[in-house]
């Protein structure tokens, strides 16, 4: 398929429940308990921000869109797009049953009707400043009533509450009230990678081996921190990367947590098959299959950087699903003429169909390709 031909995709919305990600949740630390509490008898001061997205329930349809097909993926929490607190006689635990402590989030912190940076299928990121500070932030507000099941919602707060690295999202709050819970993070001002692949596609290719190499190797060190403690992303794209900033060497943030759950070394293999099928490894869709899944996406990301299109592509779901099992992995086309070997290389090393012969992120990070990239 011609890349002119891949840039005609649009979004779809999963009505396929038996789809939707399945998973055990565990409770919300006692940090978040405690910080909440402490907003009902005074406004806080935010700690260090960060920024956050979350997409919405979707096809895993890979479906066509200019260039490169934006996607939502298969599984995600629904959000909403304002917020709004309702104060109820009913217990707090049974208002509030992702946090379990009622709060209102505009004591502390001033939405933005207008000031809108980005939107989901269900809901809109608006801009938001903390009362005190008048520090600039990002607020998402997920509506519980469009939420299949609230759980979900639960284990991502509780992963983001608790995930400390430069290369991953960090949340700086959270408010629950009767309909809404409230991420708040840091504003980010320089888009998604997603877009940054639409706009430097040409015949030629894409983003040079260098630019590519230092977003690759940002995104490998916050996967091995993930992998390192047990937690598994399960949809890394370019939509949910995130630069800091607009500057040429900006940092990478990995984001949207909304298909993350726990899985360490060695436990039972997950069986849902949720993500985004262009970004999805053969053993999701047999369903058993483990943190290496996250690999697969990165070996994907890496040649959508480089050239501009998917290695494996179909005009639906189940055309993507074959080819990502059978296809043959092929680097033609112009794209691929002033590529390296060990950019190649590198790939075929990700993009391994067996998951016990793939790489590991820190394997992938000592990679030839990915250490000659950062030496310059």
């Amino acid at each position: 398929m011609t890349s002119s031909a891949f840039r005609e995709t649009k979004r779809t919305k999963n009505t396929d429940g038996s789809n939707t990600a399945k998973a055990t949740v565990p409770i919300c630390s006692n940090t978040i308990q405690q910080q909440q509490k402490q907003r009902q008898s005074r406004s806080r001061s935010p700690v260090k921000a960060s920024r956050y997205y979350n997409a919405t329930t979707a096809t895993i349809s890979p479906v066509r869109h200019r260039y490169l097909p934006k996607t939502i993926s298969v599984g995600t929490t629904a959000t909403a797009t304002s917020s709004r607190s309702i104060y109820s006689s009913y217990s707090q635990e049974s208002l509030c049953p992702v946090t379990n402590v009622y709060a209102n989030i505009n004591q502390d912190y001033y939405i933005f009707p207008n000031k809108i940076i980005g939107r989901g299928h269900y809901g809109i990121v608006r801009e938001c400043i903390h009362r005190s500070t008048r520090q600039a932030l990002a607020v998402k507000s997920v509506e519980k009533s469009k939420i299949g099941r609230l759980d979900h919602l639960q284990r991502e707060v509780y992963l983001l509450a608790n995930l400390k690295h430069d290369g991953v999202i960090k949340m700086v709050d959270c408010y629950e009230d009767a309909e809404y819970v409230h991420i708040i993070t840091k504003k980010y001002t320089g888009g998604e990678l997603f877009d940054k692949i639409v706009d430097n596609i040409s015949p030629n290719g894409c983003l040079s081996e260098r630019k590519a190499g230092s977003i690759i190797a940002s995104l490998l060190e916050a996967v091995a921190y993930l992998h390192e403690n047990g937690v598994v992303h399960r949809d890394i794209k370019p939509e949910n990367v995130l630069f800091e900033s607009t500057k040429d060497d900006a940092a990478v943030k990995l984001i949207d947590f909304g298909l993350a759950r726990r899985h360490g070394k060695g436990e039972v293999p997950m069986i849902n098959p949720v993500g985004t099928a262009y970004y999805m490894s053969p053993e999701i869709f047999k369903g058993r299959y483990d943190r290496a899944c996250d690999i697969w996406s990165i070996g994907i990301v890496t040649y959508v950087i480089l050239c501009g299109y998917p290695p494996f592509n179909g005009s639906s779901d189940k055309e993507v699903q074959g080819m990502t099992q059978n296809g043959r992995l092929q680097f033609a086309g112009n794209a691929w003429l002033t590529k390296s070997d060990d950019a190649v290389d590198f790939i075929k090393c990700l993009l391994e169909r067996d998951p016990r012969k793939r790489l590991t992120a820190k394997e992938a990070l000592i990679h030839p390709w990915i250490r000659k990239m950062m030496e310059f």
